[in-house]
């Protein structure tokens, strides 16, 4: 028999082309303890429900997720705590999150289901798609006594006193509640501990209580999903190869869907690995639009999944690392040297940078680090005499105004303040592009460069102060750089000599 190409070249009709579908099985994961089969996993109920009571079939891929994160120990309890399920947008975690949240307030008889998410809005989603899922459904709709939409008091409410409420994640979120089944959206939002300390705890008193953590990749700021994933027993198999090892928490399960790293951006292959709902839900035609019109890192993390180093930063990463000299010093600007402080908004971390030009470059450096401002209250006037600064700057309106009896009396200070702050943040940032800045590589610099982001006011910016992590750093080298450009010009002495 003639082969099908060989038959539309007869023809001249083009051969048709196999359909690309997204994998399946997820690049890494959390292997079971035995075959999962309906006596191993509920998963298979989770399955049921959604086809045969909602209509609305899982994808594959979210089958192999509910199949696997509901695995049960020999007692009949969940084995995983904790399910983090990494995958790229759009590819379905809305439908997989309504899914489980009906799935255990109906079939699993949960008394509490809470769905939190960074943005509000994304939790709320999830609800009203759920809502809108159980009228559809005469059975579920008899059931359901209220819908609340009120904001800060949005729920599905049931009969026997089963809930299912949203919360933004925050300090505060989920704080007196004891919860069944707990959703957070988008966890690689969260730069800091406050609300994973507020929310896991929500489940300790519920034997078959789990988290749920649905996200795509992030960047070095996202601690939490880091946190996770690291904990879940991914490690560095070499070269940045990220593999599945086997030191790892038990209680917590890993699946994500990503592409490899260091794969090309147009490897169709890598694509299919990151979205397991393409060819389904998902059109290659999309993915290429994004290929076009998204920077290199908002395409990695977003549609490859793949963890980057920074997300929308507010200076380049690329260009800040070429700016790396590590041999730079600032003996050649001795006479000209200028200081800046910045201090956390916690208190907790001072930093105090030291600038200064030579042929157009800018060479910046640390001076000195404090994890509180009494220790810099007590080092800062000999370090000020050590340097003998031309000038020396400081934001009066930020965390460093509890060093203003000092600072302001030294008349060489100035005061960074109002449309200034936005100029030197978007200063340093504009320079770094056009490689007018240099720097000895140091870490801690390095770190706080990487953590900050864009705060925007009207039509300029500054960096983020809070939830961001520690980045006075990042303002005093911006305050630093700053006040060493809008230094005066030093005007030659008179001569009066004879004529």
């Amino acid at each position: 028999m003639a082969s099908a190409a060989a038959s539309s070249r007869r023809s001249g009709k083009a051969a048709p082309c196999k359909k690309l579908l997204g994998r399946t099985e997820p690049r890494l994961w959390t292997p079971p303890l035995r075959p999962l089969t309906r006596k191993t996993t509920r998963g298979y109920e989770v399955i049921d429900f959604a086809r045969e009571v909602l209509g609305e079939p899982l994808l594959p891929w979210q089958e192999f997720a509910v199949i696997h994160g509901l695995e049960l120990l020999p007692e009949g309890t969940f084995r995983f705590r904790t399910v983090l399920a990494i995958v790229a947008r759009q590819n379905g975690k809305t439908h997989l999150s309504k899914v489980l949240a009906l799935w255990r307030l109906f079939i699993d008889g949960a008394r509490l289901v809470l769905g939190a998410a960074q943005d509000l809005g994304i939790a709320r989603e999830v609800l009203d798609k759920a809502n809108e899922s159980v009228d559809e459904v005469p059975e579920l709709a008899d059931e359901k006594l209220s819908y609340l939409t009120a904001n800060g008091k949005e729920s599905l409410n049931l009969d026997g006193g089963r809930r299912y409420l949203i919360k933004a994640s925050n300090r505060s979120a989920g704080r007196g509640l004891s919860v069944d089944h707990l959703t957070l959206d988008e966890v690689r939002e969260q730069r800091d501990w406050a609300a994973w300390s507020s929310l896991s705890k929500t489940i300790m008193a519920r034997a078959n209580g789990q988290i749920w953590a649905l996200s795509n990749a992030g960047d070095d700021q996202s601690v939490v999903l880091n946190h996770l994933r690291a904990a879940a027993g991914v490690g560095d198999g070499g070269d940045g190869v990220a593999v599945m090892g086997d030191a790892r928490d038990e209680s917590i399960a890993l699946f994500e869907w990503s592409a490899p790293e260091g794969c090309e951006l147009d490897d169709e292959q890598a694509w299919a690995q990151a979205n397991p709902a393409l060819g389904r839900t998902l059109s290659h035609t999309a993915i290429r639009s994004a290929l076009a019109t998204d920077p290199p890192e908002v395409f990695r993390t977003e549609v490859l999944s793949q963890k980057v180093d920074q997300l929308d930063g507010a200076v380049d990463l690329a260009a800040w690392k070429a700016c790396r000299d590590a041999s730079m010093t600032l003996d050649a600007v001795q006479d000209r040297i200028v200081l800046c402080l910045d201090v956390a908004p916690d208190g907790k971390h001072v930093a105090l940078l030291a600038a200064g030009e030579v042929a157009g470059v800018v060479r910046v450096e640390v001076v000195e680090a404090w994890d509180s401002t009494e220790a810099a209250r007590a080092e800062l006037p000999a370090l000020r005499e050590e340097y003998q600064p031309k000038a020396g700057a400081w934001f009066p309106s930020g965390p460093a105004a509890a060093l203003a009896p000092l600072l302001r009396s030294w008349p060489e200070w100035v005061e960074i303040k109002g449309a200034a702050v936005a100029e030197a943040c978007q200063g340093l940032a504009d320079l770094v592009r056009a490689r007018r800045v240099i720097h000895p590589g140091d870490p801690l610099l390095d770190a706080h460069i990487a953590g900050a982001s864009k705060y925007y006011q009207g039509d300029g910016w500054r960096f983020v102060r809070r939830g961001a992590g520690h980045v006075d750093a990042a303002y005093a080298a911006a305050g630093a750089v700053h006040t060493v450009l809008t230094l005066p010009e030093e005007q030659p002495a008179p001569w009066f000599g004879v004529v």
